[in-house]
């Protein structure tokens, strides 16, 4: 039996919950698969961007595991998110 976490050995798969797991590579966020109540496996990248939909968790990782956005921690997308909170 394949290992669905194996899609490539430099991408930690990390399952957060039930059917829904988040990959990661060398510390920086490459994306989630979230499993659908019809059984099939939804693909994001680390934008939230759908890469597709699944038959396999093998697959949805694979896509995510080469999908080109990343988000490293030290990329300064969190500058691009912060607003003003008015009260």
């Amino acid at each position: 039996m394949n290992d669905p976490h194996s899609a490539s050995s430099d991408v930690l798969w990390a399952c957060v919950e039930e059917g829904f797991h988040v990959g990661s590579r060398s510390g920086d966020f490459l994306g989630y698969v979230d499993r659908q109540p019809d059984g099939a496996y939804a693909a994001f990248d680390a934008r939230s961007r759908a890469l597709g939909s699944f038959a396999t968790l093998d697959g949805a990782t694979a896509a995510v595991s080469s999908s080109r956005a990343v988000v490293s921690p030290d990329d300064g997308t969190d500058e691009q998110l912060r607003g003003v909170v008015q009260l």
